[in-house]
């Protein structure tokens, strides 16, 4: 129901791109994404904040690649040309792309079609991506836009609260520090 609700807003091209940009500037600012240097990332859908144009510095970029017997893992990439439609019709690390063993992930970017002020997200809605996170020991930072940041969200067992969440108008910390 919630996720029928959140798809039914729009963002235009042009307001993407600025509030992409206005998320983008908070992330960096951050002192987990200054001492990271290997980062998860995600290929952006059209209704997620775009980060492929985040500051490589000395950092390592990953992405997820799912696997249908095993699931997802994190794979290094230099560049966006690296990418390929996967299952879910979502640009992922192509095969030749080196696989991040989970505890070398220092920080994950994880998109989500709402989220919670308690830094609770809710995903697409088949559970995969949630069960990955648990196994990934880095700091967890979500993304969205200011529509996505609702009081609270529908939550499962298996879901992960974040460590922090990015919107353009503001971070929220869990625990509300």
């Amino acid at each position: 129901m919630m996720r029928a609700e959140m798809s039914r807003f729009r963002i235009r091209p042009e307001e993407r791109t600025e509030v992409s940009e206005a998320i983008r500037e908070r992330l960096v600012g951050l002192e987990c994404w200054r001492a990271a240097r290997m980062v998860l990332l995600y290929a952006a859908l059209p209704d997620e904040p775009d980060t492929f144009i985040l500051p490589r510095g000395d950092k390592t970029f990953c992405y997820p690649r799912y696997h249908s017997d095993r699931g997802y893992e994190a794979a290094a990439v230099d560049e966006p040309g690296d990418l390929r439609p996967g299952k879910f019709g979502v640009l992922e690390p192509v095969a030749e792309a080196a696989e991040v063993p989970p505890e070398g992930v220092d920080l994950i970017v994880v998109p989500g079609v709402a989220f919670d002020k308690e830094c609770y997200r809710l995903g697409r809605g088949r559970g995969f991506y949630d069960q990955w996170l648990l196994a990934l020991p880095g700091m967890k930072i979500g993304v969205g836009f200011d529509h996505q940041l609702l009081d609270l969200v529908p939550r499962e067992p298996h879901d992960v609260q974040l460590d922090g969440l990015i919107v353009p108008s503001r971070c929220v910390v869990a625990g509300g520090a």
